[in-house]
């Protein structure tokens, strides 16, 4: 031993590098974990209903808008026919079976569908409307396909 310095065998000190390195690892894939998380969180649809906008989405231009808008409207439009043949179906789920009976979306994967894209379709148009672009009248397009998916919530 020299003066004042614990010499330990060689495969000692290796191992503990190999475990600091180790704990360095998990901490950082932890933070990024975390971090990428919280970014997510905030795109897709939200709790409270409301749909939020990825940077790609709030960065089209009025025609871009314009085309998704409509492209989602088109969806929207076909859902109420998804929800007929899959009420009309078994539910392939025990869980699906129970909502049918006890959900909010009635164990329904088009009515959840509806929703998402629905508050998709009503960011969007929020979107083009705080760039300036012409108005699409969203609530117009779909008050019929409304009418007819509250059919598949009672």
């Amino acid at each position: 031993m020299k003066a004042g310095v614990l010499l330990l065998p060689r495969s000692a000190n290796q191992g503990r590098a190999r475990r600091s390195w180790r704990l360095l690892a998990h901490a950082l894939a932890s933070a990024v974990t975390v971090g990428v998380a919280a970014c997510s969180s905030s795109v897709g649809l939200q709790k409270d209903g409301t749909y939020g906008l990825d940077g790609a989405e709030k960065a089209m231009d009025c025609q871009r808008i314009a085309n998704s808008i409509w492209g989602r409207l088109q969806v929207l439009q076909a859902l109420p026919e998804r929800a007929k043949a899959e009420k009309a179906a078994a539910a392939p789920t025990a869980a699906l079976a129970l909502g049918r009976l006890f959900g909010a979306n009635k164990g329904l994967v088009a009515l959840a569908d509806y929703d998402r894209e629905r508050a998709h379709a009503r960011s969007l148009h929020k979107a083009s409307i705080d760039k300036g672009c012409p108005p699409i009248d969203v609530e117009r397009e779909l008050a019929a396909t409304d009418a007819a998916i509250a059919e598949y919530r009672k």
